[in-house]
């Protein structure tokens, strides 16, 4: 990649595709002219630790930067925006500190390098309409955009009870599973530790805590979560993702869906009957399966009762 002032450069390529070790290897080859600006705290700490010569910082943490000044200073230094696409998503909407540090990259007219999976038009345009007046060369790596690395072995799609109901049966492998609500998820996890299930949530603030209970006790059986785990949290092997969140947009629903499968292994995608981003011919196949998955669960049970009596 050429690192050059008045140049930004965007990289999109499928979640797990390897972007992060992209910078640490950039870190490795000359660690003092990149700046890493993550908006995921957990990733944040995760580089440091694991690059400690790394600037890496939270957009909050750079409200007092001086951008002119730094690029009088570094006129050689490389800014990084991980998942770049929350400038727009996140910045002009609860996340004004990452707005005014992308004001103040684009004033500059530092290096810029900017890492996404999920690139829309609108963010695609907004980008571009602030970077054009400093940033003379914009150049786009489209290695995949809103594409899996590895793709499922199977979609479920079917009307969000019968999703729920198989879900309070003992599944083979770890379920991980997006509400929308942050009561959805006590609910769930009460719900499934009370039928023997070990389940954790996590919620928005939580993820620190949750990653550091990840590596200190045996792994749940369940994860329960709202979309604070869609992005930028090291989660364990997944047998299957369940979204049950309608009202998250495209971009959020594929962040969810693709938490599976990132070391290669086997895993499927449930998703409740509304929401798209099944591919359209596999939909039969998706509603069928969760069909017979239903059925077959409500027969046990009928033949149990019959066979055990009331």
């Amino acid at each position: 990649m050429l690192f050059l002032p008045q140049t930004f450069q965007l990289l999109i390529a499928p979640p797990a595709w390897g972007k992060t070790q992209l910078f640490k290897n950039w870190i490795a080859e000359g660690e003092t002219r990149f700046l890493l600006i993550s908006p995921l705290r957990a990733l944040a700490t995760e580089i440091q630790l694991s690059c400690p010569g790394a600037w890496v910082a939270l957009p909050e943490e750079l409200l007092s930067l001086d951008w002119q000044a730094l690029a009088t200073e570094r006129p050689d230094l490389v800014v990084v925006w991980d998942e770049v696409h929350l400038v727009c998503e996140w910045g002009l909407s609860f996340r004004h500190a990452l707005l005014e540090a992308w004001y103040g990259f684009c004033l500059s007219g530092l290096a810029g390098v900017g890492l996404t999976a999920t690139l829309t038009p609108s963010v695609e345009t907004f980008l571009q309409e602030m970077l054009k007046e400093n940033h003379h060369h914009l150049l786009v790596g489209d290695a995949g955009n809103f594409l899996f690395k590895h793709r499922p072995t199977a979609w479920w799609w079917a009307p969000r009870a019968w999703l729920e109901e198989v879900l309070q049966e003992g599944l083979p492998g770890r379920t991980l599973v997006f509400c929308h609500h942050r009561h959805e998820v006590d609910r769930w996890c009460a719900l499934l530790n009370g039928k023997g299930i070990r389940a954790w949530g996590c919620k928005g603030g939580e993820t620190r805590e949750f990653s550091q209970r990840l590596s200190s006790e045996p792994l749940p059986e369940v994860i329960i979560a709202t979309s604070c785990l869609s992005h930028g949290v090291n989660l364990p092997e997944l047998r299957r993702v369940v979204l049950l969140d309608k009202k998250a947009p495209d971009w959020m629903i594929h962040q969810m869906r693709t938490r599976a499968g990132r070391r290669g292994e086997a895993f499927e995608v449930w998703t409740i009957w509304g929401v798209g981003l099944v591919p359209l011919r596999q939909r039969p196949g998706a509603l069928l399966r969760a069909t017979a998955q239903v059925m077959m669960n409500r027969a046990r049970t009928h033949l149990s009762a019959w066979w055990y009596g009331p």
